[in-house]
């Protein structure tokens, strides 16, 4: 078996230890990109008699003509949406991903963030680190009234979360499932039933030119008094401008871990805004999980050539549906 990895060199040692590296050459003759990914005629070279390519963030389109005898590839970020193209998965060329680990790392954040927000946890580690014991004012995700924008593998892990902690959740879907919704025990709603009704929004849909600003300035205008707001989809998703409005007009609070432009210039109006949390696009995977999806991914290299049945495989509709 032959294998090229074209994971960046400014990423590889993350996805790539080297336990990991002895596996790879156990597993065949190993090449590599020198720094960034190849893509086009440099890619169709280094292509050439291969038969695992590896690809990773930063990976340009990849197209059926530049995979040569390629008979798998595994892409070790999550989406392949925008990276893997359509001709190469009408050709019966099997594309897994990390999607599903990287879900369930995204909704362990999501968790974390509901958390952080409603027990005030940046307010009062600074407040004891400049030495002051304020008495305690916070709420808890127990018995909150949550409302989930858009369902996906994402969204599905926070749901199951939730349940744990006895929420009450509204869901607004395209594709609505009553069968999962009884099993899960929420409820469908339309969006401004759960910006109106929720404590707790949370919004996980796929960018799309169909979901561009879906998230309006009407949307934001029914949010309660003290309620939650949080985006750890894409930042297109939401009218940031409507957004930064009613965080000036209104007592809510706005748990942001994507924007429009990132990283986040420089004087943005959402830097310091008492009413806004913000993170750099973190929320997962977590580092530590890097090297554990290229493992799992490998598994389903080892059983395609034994002829066993794969658990990452990504069909082509799954992939259209992928946030670029």
């Amino acid at each position: 078996m032959k294998i090229f990895v074209n994971v960046g060199d400014y990423i590889r040692d993350g996805f790539i230890l080297p336990q990991t590296w002895d596996r790879l050459h156990q597993m065949g003759e190993v090449d590599m990109c020198e720094h960034h990914p190849l893509q086009g005629e440099e890619l169709r070279k280094r292509l050439k008699g291969v038969d695992v390519l590896l690809t990773g963030w930063g990976q340009r389109p990849v197209k059926r003509e530049d995979l040569g005898d390629v008979k798998l590839v595994a892409h070790t970020g999550g989406t392949v949406g925008g990276i893997i193209e359509e001709d190469v998965f009408l050709a019966d060329i099997p594309v897994l991903s990390g999607n599903q680990y990287y879900a369930e790392s995204v909704a362990e954040g999501v968790v974390a963030y509901m958390l952080f927000a409603l027990r005030n946890m940046g307010y009062y580690t600074r407040e004891l680190h400049e030495g002051r014991w304020q008495p305690n004012f916070t709420r808890g995700l127990l018995d909150q009234k949550v409302g989930i924008v858009s369902v996906g593998a994402i969204s599905r892990l926070v749901i199951e979360h939730l349940r744990h902690f006895r929420c009450q959740m509204m869901v607004y879907s395209t594709r609505p499932d009553e069968e999962y919704a009884k099993k899960m025990g929420f409820t469908y709603a339309t969006l401004d039933e759960i910006f109106s009704e929720c404590d707790i929004v949370s919004v996980h849909t796929a960018r799309t030119p169909q979901t561009y600003h879906m998230i309006s300035a009407h949307h934001f205008s029914l949010l309660k008094e003290g309620a939650i707001f949080l985006n750890t989809s894409r930042g297109a998703v939401i009218d940031e401008e409507a957004l930064i409005e009613a965080l000036n007009a209104k007592n809510f609070t706005a748990v942001l871990d994507v924007y429009n432009e990132e990283p986040l210039p420089e004087g943005h109006p959402l830097i310091g805004h008492p009413r806004a949390i913000l993170f750099p696009h973190q929320c997962g995977p977590t580092y530590d999980r890097r090297d554990y999806v290229t493992n799992r991914l490998l598994d389903d290299v080892e059983a395609y050539f034994a002829g066993q049945p794969m658990k990452n495989l990504i069909s082509l509709d799954v992939a259209k549906r992928m946030t670029h």
